[in-house]
């Protein structure tokens, strides 16, 4: 597609089609026509679908990109917002969803619902009512995902597994330390609504580096920050030579001061 702003809700009948803007999501905007129904409705296999900013399908379940019984497609590089559901996979299989924005839609951002083998990688899904939902879904790869200020991030009834043999997804949430510093939390994080487990949780969303003295985690500068300092000045916490903002060798008052002024001008240290 050509860079463009169009309203349309567009139904894919034919299998081995490659849909792909010229110049990227930010130029390409498709709208539903009709709310009331999905933006892009999939129905056959071997479907690719990358490129598009994909929105306002705000209708009971409808979503931004649909995808139902099919197998074979991949979804990449969208970005999927203001609808009920961002990314929808139904009775689907073998699928692949790469490096998908799914961002404030009102219930899920990736949904699963009787979905098998698929693998959904880099993809961040933050201010939905839940990140990224599993139903009745199995035998699905999760990995370098962020879930970031969802209402719950994570949730999953089926077994699935989110975590290679070394690396899992990012969780706002997440609470557990990284003594170690190699962006991988020590402790496990437990996904809700059933038995499944991310062993190697990230300490930071994926593909960003971590921001300096952001040391409660959630990929911002606050008062918490400055807070975290204070106590590492007085020998409360342990020293965390990140927090050396003046770099002086030392964390102080000072430093802690330094990060207040930051988050007051809304700059980065």
């Amino acid at each position: 597609m050509h860079n463009t702003g169009t309203k349309e809700n567009i139904v894919v009948s034919k299998p081995y089609l490659t849909i792909r803007s010229e110049n990227g999501s930010a130029n390409c905007i498709v709208n539903a026509l009709n709310s009331n129904d999905h933006v892009f409705d999939v129905q056959q296999n071997y479907v690719n679908i990358s490129g598009f900013t994909v929105e306002n399908a705000t209708g009971n379940q409808e979503a931004g990109i649909y995808l139902n019984s099919t197998q074979h497609c991949n979804i990449s590089s969208n970005d999927v917002t203001n609808n009920d559901d961002g990314i929808y996979l139904h009775s689907s299989s073998n699928n692949t969803l790469t490096n998908n924005p799914a961002n404030s839609n009102n219930n899920f951002g990736i949904y699963l619902h009787s979905s098998s083998n698929n693998t959904l990688t880099e993809n961040t899904a933050s201010n939905n009512y839940y990140g990224i939902y599993l139903y009745h879904s199995s035998n699905n790869l999760l990995y370098h995902n962020s879930l970031i200020n969802n209402t719950n991030n994570a949730h999953d009834t089926g077994t699935n597994q989110w975590n290679t043999s070394i690396v899992g997804n990012y969780y706002s949430d997440y609470t557990g330390s990284d003594n170690d510093s190699d962006g991988i939390g020590d402790t496990s994080y437990q996904i809700p609504g059933g038995s499944n487990i991310d062993y190697f949780p990230l300490m930071h969303p994926w593909g960003k580096p971590p921001l300096k003295c952001d040391l409660g985690g959630d990929s911002q500068i606050t008062s918490t920050d400055a807070a975290i300092a204070l106590q590492i000045a007085v020998g409360s916490r342990q020293f965390d030579d990140a927090v050396d903002v003046s770099g002086d060798g030392k964390v102080t008052s000072l430093d802690a001061l330094m990060i207040m002024q930051a988050v007051a001008e809304g700059t980065e240290l």
